[in-house]
């Protein structure tokens, strides 16, 4: 299968769904992936995010060697589409961060869900993230928390008002733990 023909061939989650099905199955499919979606013309590095956030779901091992250069498009450049951080964090949140991307992985989520313009979809992403990189430090909850509750006070967003009713209390357990006696 040729990935670069079927995502600009049709746009939907059937498609979506089948080619990551594809990617999940073979690994040099995702290698194919990976090369589209760093590299690709603007639209196939869109739809190759899309592709990258469900398999991130499914093969999140596969990506842990990835990590630098999915990192690296969290960092946002001129020209880049919303959905291709949107698909890195939807896989981020599945990915076993190693010790030494955890600092940059973190301040990213952390800085991705406080910017303003980002879209809402990003910013869900990035609680969720963030929250399972914070979970083995309590100073790095509160930090979450902190500034979860900051946006939850000025957004209306049915979407990030869900994401936060599940990840807040996993967060609020971290700080009240972590808390010296």
């Amino acid at each position: 299968m040729n990935l670069r023909t079927e995502l600009l061939r049709e746009h939907s989650a059937r498609q979506t769904r089948r080619l990551t099905d594809y990617a999940c199955a073979h690994p040099k499919a995702l290698a194919e992936l990976l090369q589209l979606f760093w590299y690709g013309e603007p639209r196939e590095r869109q739809l190759a995010a899309d592709v990258l956030g469900w398999t991130g779901e499914r093969r999140s091992k596969w990506l842990v060697p990835h990590l630098p250069g999915l990192l690296a498009a969290l960092q946002g450049g001129a020209g880049q589409h919303p959905a291709e951080r949107r698909g890195v964090l939807r896989a981020l949140q599945f990915v076993e961060v190693p010790e030494e991307w955890q600092a940059l992985a973190f301040d990213t989520c952390l800085r991705l869900l406080t910017t303003p313009a980002e879209p809402i979809a990003v910013k869900a992403y990035a609680l969720s993230a963030a929250t399972r990189l914070a979970l083995p430090y309590p100073e790095l909850a509160a930090e979450v928390l902190a500034a979860a509750e900051t946006l939850l006070s000025v957004s209306t967003s049915a979407a990030l008002h869900g994401r936060a009713a599940r990840e807040l209390p996993k967060l609020r357990n971290l700080v009240r733990e972590g808390l010296p006696n």
